[in-house]
């Protein structure tokens, strides 16, 4: 039997601008270099493709803590990771950053877009908020008391000691990773994208045969749950 050629888009999950490859890394991007020149042998137009995940407030923090600008700091993990892979003659097509003019103009696209069609939601959120560095805090930025079993020294999400979850604001004397002070609470306004109006397409679409079984059947406790409106406001600076 004759196989149809596929296109076939493969990528892996962006390592973080803020340091150096590890195993970790190298272990997901061999395989998938491996499984892309396999399908390439048999006759499928496959493009590789990834890029660096270059924005966040650790990569902020780690550029001040070497005194370069995060630009800098970004531009060097770039050198850095790309001289990495090719040391083990992993291939792609295409290997760019998050922080690039395309990406700039695609994600101002796709939001316009939900905007335009009232799918973007704005509220005023609480936060936790460092005084003394004049920012607000990621929950991995914030360390402090398990509100459930009450061990010390764990962060903002969750317990490392017994696996509880939970908000920054619900840790037990909490202290700012960045500067060791005591957070307070501010007021900011953030964006949601609405995704509860796309449960019922979503839920469709995990059905339609596009996933693995098994994947598809832990989306579905998601949908069970119910889909929360997504937060994709970062306050400043970061």
């Amino acid at each position: 039997m004759t196989q149809v050629a596929k296109k076939i888009l493969v990528t892996c999950a962006l390592p973080y601008a803020n340091g150096s490859i590890h195993l970790g890394h190298m272990l997901e991007h061999i395989q998938a270099d491996v499984w892309v020149r396999y399908q390439r042998m048999r006759g499928h137009e496959v493009n590789f493709i990834c890029a660096d995940d270059a924005h966040g407030t650790p990569i902020m923090l780690k550029a001040q803590q070497l005194g370069i600008t995060p630009e800098q700091m970004i531009g060097e993990m770039s050198q850095e990771h790309q001289t990495d892979f090719a040391g083990f003659n992993i291939s792609y097509d295409n290997y760019h950053s998050t922080h690039s003019e395309e990406n700039r103009q695609l994600s101002e696209l796709i939001y316009s877009r939900l905007k335009e069609n009232g799918f973007i939601k704005n509220r005023t959120i609480s936060q936790l908020y460092d005084p003394e560095k004049g920012m607000f805090l990621p929950d991995r930025f914030v360390k402090g008391t398990c509100p459930k079993c009450k061990s010390p020294d764990q962060y903002g999400d969750n317990c490392e000691v017994c696996g509880a979850t939970y908000s920054p604001t619900e840790l037990i004397e909490p202290k700012s990773v960045v500067s060791g002070a005591t957070p307070v609470m501010r007021d900011s306004e953030h964006f949601f994208f609405d995704l509860p109006s796309f449960s019922e397409m979503l839920q469709a679409w995990t059905r339609s045969g596009a996933l693995q079984e098994q994947v598809a059947n832990k989306m579905q406790e998601w949908f069970e749950s119910g889909l929360q409106q997504w937060d994709i406001s970062r306050d400043a600076p970061y």
